[in-house]
This record gives structure tokens, C-alpha cells and sequence, in this order.
């Protein structure tokens, strides 16, 4: 497919934006080389917020040689000025494509804002219970991270608890995945309750170095861990083929995605697509109340069995309908 995208030329965008702009340049020349019209079409713009990286966008249809040849044409001439256009494309594409780039917007975004200020970390939240329970751990002062508040996560290990009639902790073969870790507090309160191991998963580099692994190291829990510092897509992406690999699917998700610039019909579908979960393992979704009925009833081989509000928090249990 041939790449297409819209921008708003008139933003700064910085090295990312010139790298833009010459893609928009190389879609008008292969358009013109392949005879393919290219419109405006201002309605588009209205798939994300006034001012962003996107203003809208398409997707391509098969990529003729004429198109190919008129890639590596220069791009000296750009008018960044011009009008925005856009390629009438095959839609399906379209959604595809939209949604790589918003994700792409939000990395960016991510990486101006932590690199435009200094990040501390301060200790005031507190492992709730088992054999760690009352200790601190360090969560960033800033509001990049959102861990789970501790009142949830309480709430969150009875109900588990109690479907599985384990009494007060996990079995201690259990294996857990912590999803958009962040401070780890949700796989070490797992661990403090008798789980086996945990996989933690953050993409965030500051995050991961100066609050997740010194929580574990901190806790003394280093032994029974596994950092992967890397998109939570990425690594569902890569489980899906070398699971064995890593033991299998885990017994326990627990899935805490930012809210803001998440797909989470995305997320859904690539849990599915994954292999981290079994038809016996149990999944904990946190997700804004806003998002509402929208979300799954089942995901993969589970099933929806508790969906509550704390306030603006709404958390989700799947599981095997037993």
C-alpha cells in the first residue's frame, strides 16, 4: 500500500513534521504519476482535536510502478503552504492507518512533555496487604503516571480472591502480567499476596529505571520479576508467537492504560489476538467511566463478571463463566 497522510502545514512540528510534510509531497507526485485524483475533503478533519498532528486521514489502494518511481523525485519544491489534500482510499485501510498515527502523535507528545520539565518521585502510597502490606512504594510527582488507587486495588484482590476460594493469598504457582505497570504496584501487591512471579510491562524509560525497578528492588522482590521495557502492543504483538517461550499465558492481567490518546477497542483487540490469557485465567481492566457500555462484554475465551465505578474509575473483571 502506498503510504498517505494529512497534515496541518502550518504547525511546528519539528524533525518529525519535515519528515511529514515530504511524505504528503511524495503522495500528491505518485498521485499524479498513477492517475489517481487527489481532493480535498475538509469533513475528515474532524477525526481529531483543532490543532494536532492529524487533521485527518486515508489510506491508499495498491501501489502502482509510476507510483513507486515518484518517491525518490525530490522534494525541494514542497509548498507547505498548499491546502491540505487527501486521497479518496479504501476506508478499512483508512481506520488503520489513522489509528498508527494518532498513536504516533501520542509518542511524541509523551516524549515533549517529559523532556521539557524535570521528574521527581515522592513515597505516599503503601502496599495494602499480605507479607508487604504498610510498605511505601515511589510513584512519580508528575501526573504521567496513574496508578491504581489503593482503595480500588483492595477491592480489586477480594473479588479475585473470592472467585478463586483462595482465602487471603494466591496460590503460589500463579503468574501475573502487569500491563502499563507504571509504579508496579498492582504486580507487587500480586506478589505480596502469595503470587509466584510477575511480568511487568512499561514503555516509559524514566518510568521503568527510576520508579518500577526501584520499587522491586526496593521490596526486595527482584527475584520473582520480570521487566519489559516496551508498548504494551509490541509486546502482545510478540507473545502471540513465542508464548512458550515465556511459560505461556499468564493466570492473572492486569490491564491500567492511560486515559487519554487510548484506543481501547484497539487494546481489546489486541488482547484477543494475543495469547496471554487461557480460558482459565482472570483479567482486570481499569478504565474511564466515560468509556461506558462501549466496552467489551467478553474478551477472548472470558467473560464479563464484575463492571464497577469508583469514581471516575470503572474497573472490569474477566473471567471463566464457571
Amino acid at each position: 500500500f502506498l503510504p498517505i497522510l494529512i497534515v496541518d502545514s502550518r504547525a511546528p512540528l519539528g524533525a518529525f513534521g519535515e519528515q511529514t510534510r515530504m511524505r504528503l509531497e511524495w503522495t500528491r507526485r505518485a498521485a499524479a504519476a498513477s492517475g489517481v485524483r487527489a481532493t480535498p475533503r475538509p469533513e475528515v478533519h474532524a477525526h481529531v482535536r483543532p490543532g494536532s498532528l492529524l487533521r485527518g486521514l486515508v489510506a491508499a489502494g495498491p501501489r502502482p510502478r509510476a507510483a513507486c518511481r515518484a518517491q525518490t523525485d525530490s522534494v525541494d519544491d514542497v509548498d507547505v503552504d498548499e491546502a491540505d489534500v487527501v486521497l479518496e482510499m479504501p476506508h478499512e485501510v483508512e481506520e488503520r492507518y489513522l489509528k498508527l498515527l494518532k498513536r504516533q502523535e501520542g509518542k511524541l507528545k509523551d516524549l515533549q512533555r517529559k523532556h521539557s520539565k524535570k521528574r521527581s518521585t515522592h513515597r505516599v502510597m503503601k502496599i495494602s496487604s499480605g507479607y508487604l502490606k504498610g510498605s511505601p512504594v515511589l510513584s512519580p510527582r508528575d501526573k504521567d503516571v496513574r496508578p491504581m488507587m489503593g482503595k480500588v486495588r483492595s477491592a480489586v484482590f477480594s473479588m479475585l480472591l473470592s472467585r478463586i476460594g483462595g482465602g487471603s493469598d494466591f496460590p503460589s504457582e500463579c503468574r501475573w502480567l502487569d500491563l502499563f505497570a507504571g509504579t508496579g504496584s498492582v504486580g507487587i501487591e500480586a506478589l505480596s499476596r502469595g503470587c509466584g512471579t510477575c511480568h511487568f510491562v512499561e514503555l516509559d524509560q524514566w518510568t521503568a529505571n527510576e520508579v518500577l525497578i526501584k520499587n522491586i528492588d526496593g521490596l526486595g522482590v527482584q527475584d520473582d520479576c520480570s521487566v519489559h521495557v516496551e508498548s504494551v502492543f509490541d509486546f502482545l504483538t510478540k507473545f502471540s508467537y513465542k508464548s512458550e517461550v515465556m511459560g505461556g499465558s499468564f493466570d492473572f492481567v492486569s490491564v491500567c492504560p492511560p486515559y487519554n490518546d487510548m484506543d481501547f477497542d484497539e487494546l481489546v483487540r489486541s488482547l484477543e489476538a494475543s495469547k496471554v490469557v487461557s480460558d482459565r485465567s482472570f483479567l482486570i481492566f481499569e478504565y474511564p467511566k466515560e468509556v461506558g457500555q462501549s466496552l467489551a462484554t467478553t474478551l477472548g475465551p472470558l467473560t464479563r463478571l464484575v463492571n464497577r465505578t469508583y469514581g471516575r474509575t470503572t474497573v472490569a473483571i474477566y473471567g471463566p463463566d464457571l
